[in-house]
């Protein structure tokens, strides 16, 4: 099932940061929102229309199979994924026109915080930056994929996200009054011009309908729609994983597959067969995500998560070629058992 969520209200989504009235004033947000804000929106609006709510987060719940497949956006009336982070700008340049960083050998005695074969750099040694809150449409990210759009015109959303700050104050639960020193600011924000696209798999809503998303339970419409995603060829052992959702690896940057050669300097390792080096990679800041487990009413372990858009260069050393597509393109390679909530969800694309 694929719907589409257009918000109808300011938004608000936490970022990893503690947040107790009282001790911190202003409740820092973050956009997009986390996969699992999404998921979690899916599985409440799911109980809303069906009832049995006793039984979330039990074996009987019937939620417990859903399984997020991507997460879009439609900016305009295009679909779109983040940017992908191998495509920069002039730094201080006014204009969204982007260009794609080209692999090259790692030379002897080059410093990199990255021990791997290749680096990545533009064809003219400019001085280069990343296009915060870039978008690239889903017709170009095929031609991304398959090495043919070397440069284009990004979509820059920024302007299409105001921030709209709520301010408020706690309150005394016994007197209904309000408590002394907890003022508190929220990081609300407005978004115009955009809307969330969501497919998944294994639960079932209304054709349309509203269903409550992120922090203070704002609404948001939703209504089915139908796009077609396709699915490049892949013809080189050399590829490209490009992650459209955040994802959680045991390593940090590394997924737990991965293991660098103390003696080669090599990192490599066995992927459901297929044994993989990793050539290079171009990853975000990392963002801290959480959470709150609601079976055990404890607090999900705080963990740093490699941004959306960050992209890794593979080799394939050993395996079918057929089987990389199958295994990794538009699916999610998440760990920490974060798979089914969209976390880490890629893209297979080629390199020359």
């Amino acid at each position: 099932m694929i719907i589409e969520l257009n918000p109808l209200d300011t938004l608000f989504f936490r970022d990893g940061k503690p947040f107790t009235m009282g001790e911190e004033t202003w409740a820092d947000g973050i956009f997009p929102p986390p996969p699992s804000v999404i998921y979690g929106a899916l599985r409440t609006a799911w109980f809303a229309e069906n009832g049995g709510i006793e039984k979330a987060n039990t074996e009987q719940d019937p939620t417990n199979n859903l399984k997020i497949n991507g997460i879009y956006y439609k900016y305009g009336d295009k679909i779109c994924l983040p940017l992908p982070l191998d495509y920069v700008k002039e730094k201080d340049s006014e204009d969204s026109e982007v260009f794609v960083l080209n692999p090259f050998e790692n030379p002897a005695g080059s410093l990199s915080n990255c021990p791997t074969k290749l680096l990545l750099k533009s064809h003219d040694n400019k001085e280069l930056e990343n296009l915060a809150n870039g978008l690239i449409q889903y017709d170009k990210f095929i031609k991304y994929l398959t090495g043919e759009l070397e440069s284009f015109f990004a979509d820059d959303i920024s302007e299409d996200i105001f921030a709209e700050p709520k301010i408020g104050i706690g309150r005394d639960n016994c007197t209904r009054t309000s408590d002394e020193s907890k003022l508190y600011r929220v990081g609300m924000r407005r978004i115009k011009n955009l809307s969330f696209i969501v497919d998944f798999d294994f639960l079932t809503l209304p054709g349309s309908g509203l269903m409550r998303l992120g922090g203070e339970g704002k609404a948001v419409s939703y209504q089915t729609i139908n796009v077609f995603l396709e699915k490049p060829k892949l013809q080189s052992a050399k590829f490209k994983l490009y992650f459209s959702t955040p994802v959680f690896f045991q390593n940090g940057w590394l997924p737990g597959w991965l293991m660098e050669n103390p003696e080669t300097k090599k990192i490599s390792g066995i992927y459901e067969g297929l044994e993989l080096e990793l050539l290079a990679a171009i990853i975000g800041k990392p963002i801290f995500i959480g959470g709150f487990d609601m079976k055990n009413k404890t607090p999900k372990p705080m963990r740093k998560v490699v941004p959306a858009g960050s992209v890794y260069y593979f080799e394939l050393k050993n395996g079918d070629l057929n089987k990389v597509v199958d295994l990794f393109h538009a699916k999610s390679i998440s760990e920490f058992g974060t798979k089914k909530e969209g976390f880490g969800i890629s893209f297979v694309g080629v390199f020359k």
